[in-house]
This record gives structure tokens, sequence and C-alpha cells, in this order.
């Protein structure tokens, strides 16, 4: 039994490493970085370099009028462009992805601790989703794929994460991908924040959300309960968030944003890299009040009306209200995260007791006892209504 635990582990391991793998991948392909001589480009073309990172340059020239070519000054060759999009305004791949935040983001973000298996298979899935669709967008040529076709494949790679973290060997899988994808979902958010990324250097963004994907996974294995809950508030809001912006801003929003911080494809540099991401003030606001529906502000110790969060957590790791460092304020604590973590107690894993902690969720089903002897009927009257 040992033996197929360490198995059941070492798969779900394999699949979180190959589910990133294949994102660090779609980033490589067809992907080398860096600015070009500044004398060769154009107006405009100056701001957007800095954010194609490729060994490759590629060049934007202005013709007459608004003819706009992308070159290849090693080849002198022009890169065909296409639109890189995933649907717009009413359409059908539009309402598909719509649909699709929703469905997936609300129940994370307010029971996720108590759906367990249907959990885990949400966040495979979205996992195995943000792969697939970075993977085609970052490789497809200038004719790509239509809206309808990318939007399929991409729920499609869903569905089937889905039913991978429903199985027990995906259980694992899908704990350590909700963390990395908590972690991720905020570092994400807080990029996003700001036109043109948190900071010019593209590599820097993707090394902040290393550090986000990192406190993630780390605030789950340390605090089970409370990282599963507020890494469950944490994605759930980011999906809820993207699908309020798609209703206000459709594709011009969170939407673009994705677009711009994922997709680094040659045949969409026009589209993409060169128009520059300069959110609106609205989709500010989605992404400031998504991280506000997580985060509540320090507030004063006589306000405080419930507990800090210690069920199931050593007493130093969570100091209590009466602590001297905490005689002022209480740290910042993720509203829907906290309450989920408040309102259910119960672990994550229903079957496991009171006190299980991370390894509960990958316990063996409890073997069935020996039956025990039965007792003759006359021996039972014997006993019950023997005078001895």
């Amino acid at each position: 039994m040992a033996g197929f635990l360490r198995q059941n582990i070492l798969t779900s391991y394999i699949l979180t490493l190959l589910s990133w793998l294949l994102l660090l991948l779609a980033h490589d392909i067809n992907v080398r970085a860096s600015p070009v001589a500044g004398g060769l480009l154009r107006h405009g073309a100056d701001s957007a370099t800095q954010y194609w990172k490729r060994v490759t340059p590629v060049v934007v020239s202005s013709q007459v009028g608004d003819n706009t070519t992308v070159l290849n000054p090693a080849t002198n060759q022009v890169i065909a462009q296409g639109p890189g999009t995933d649907g717009g305004g009413s359409s059908l791949p539009a309402i598909i992805w719509l649909i699709f935040v929703f469905v997936v983001g609300i129940p994370l973000a307010l029971a996720g601790i108590r759906l367990w298996r249907f959990t885990t298979g949400m966040v495979v899935g979205l996992g195995l989703t943000v792969c697939v669709w970075a993977a085609f967008v970052n490789t497809v040529s200038s004719d790509g794929l239509s809206d309808i076709l990318l939007t399929v494949i991409a729920i499609a790679g869903f569905a089937i994460g889905f039913l991978v973290g429903m199985l027990k060997f995906g259980r694992w899988a899908g704990v350590l991908l909700l963390g990395v994808l908590g972690g991720f979902s905020v570092g994400l958010r807080i990029v996003l924040l700001r036109p043109g990324l948190l900071v010019p250097d593209y590599r820097l963004n993707w090394l902040i959300l290393s550090v986000f994907m990192v406190m993630g996974l780390s605030l789950l294995l340390l605090w089970q309960h409370f990282g599963i809950s507020t890494c469950c508030a944490a994605v759930g809001t980011f999906l809820i968030g993207l699908g309020i912006d798609l209703l206000m801003e459709k594709q011009d929003g969170m939407s673009f944003a994705l677009r711009f911080f994922f997709d680094r494809n040659n045949s969409h540099f026009l589209a993409i890299v060169n128009k520059g991401y300069n959110p609106s003030r609205m989709t500010q606001i989605v992404l400031g009040a998504s991280i506000g529906a997580m985060w509540v502000s320090v507030s004063p110790l006589p306000l405080l009306t419930v507990p800090l969060p210690t069920p199931s957590i050593p007493p130093r790791r969570h100091p209590t209200p009466t602590d001297p460092e905490l005689t002022d304020y209480i740290p910042r604590s993720p509203v829907l995260g906290f309450a989920q973590h408040k309102i259910f107690k119960g672990p994550f894993h229903p079957e496991s007791p009171p006190g299980a902690d991370l390894n509960s969720l990958m316990e063996p089903e409890p073997e069935l006892t020996a039956e025990k002897p039965r007792v003759s009927r006359m021996h039972l009257l014997r006993s019950r209504f023997s005078m001895t």
C-alpha cells in the first residue's frame, strides 16, 4: 500500500511539472526576444519592443499612409500578421468564455474548500486550459485558428484536466496547482494594474509572478485549511473579475491584458505588442476590486469580532491577539478566503479526521474489518434468561 501511495504522489508531481513545462515551452517556441536597433524603428515601435523579448529582432516599418509591415531584419522578409483574438462582442466564443469564467469562478470563490474533488478537478482543468491556450496562441501562423476552434480546444483541455483532477491520482496535482494558481492570480492582477505592465522589463514581471506562485504554494503547504480557502478565493475572484470586465469592456479590457501578457507570437506583433497595453479606468477598477474582494484593510484590534484563524494550526505559526506584537493591529486577511475558512471548518478531504493535514489527501481507503463471529440463537437465549 505504501508503494501504491508513493506512486500516486509521484504521478501527481509529474502532472504538475508537465503542465507548467508546457506553458514554459509555449513562450520559448518561436519566441526568442529582444528589441532591435532604434534606427530601423518608426514612431511607436520603441515602446513596443521593450516587451518583445526575442533573440531574433522584429522591425516595424511604417510606409505610405497606414500601411505598416513587420520585417525580420536578419532575412529582410515580411512577417505576415494575424488578428490575435479570442472572439469579440457578442460572438459565440465570447459568450462561451463569459459563461465559463462565471461557472468556474463563483463556486471556487464562495465554497471551494467544500467541493473537494470538484475543486481539484476545476483547478487541474484551469491549469491545463491556460497551458493549452498559451501554447496555441504562441505557435499558430498568421492565418491562425478560428476563434471558435481555439475556444473549443481550450475548453476541451479543461474537460480533460477536470476528469484527471477528479481521480485519486490527480488529487495531489490539483492541490499543488491550487497553491500555484492562487498566487499566480494575485500576482497577475497586480502586474496588469499599471499601463504597460508593472515593470517595463517583461522578464521581471514573470519573476514577480514566480514569487507570488511560490508564496501561494507555501501558504497551502504550511497551513492547509487556511491556504486552500485563500487560494480558492484568489482564483475564484480573478475569474469573476474577468467575467465582469468582459461584460463591460468586451475584449478590450482584461481579455486583451491576458493576450498582451501571454502572447508573444511574431504573427501577432502588430495586434498585440505594437498596440500596447493601456487599460481603461474601468478595467483597473475591476482588477483592484477583485483583489479587494480577497483582502481587507488593516483594522484596530478593538473592532475584531472573530478570532484569528487557528484551527489545526500550531500556536507558534499564528500568534493570538494577546501577543505583544499584535497589540495595535491585526494582519490583513482574505475576505472570501477567511469566510470559507470560518464557515467550512471541516477538512478539505471529507473522509479525514478533524486534525488531518495535507498528507490525508492521499490516505488509502479504510479496509473492511473482519466480520465479528455470530452468536448462536440458543446461546443468546441461554445467556439472556439464565439465572446464573
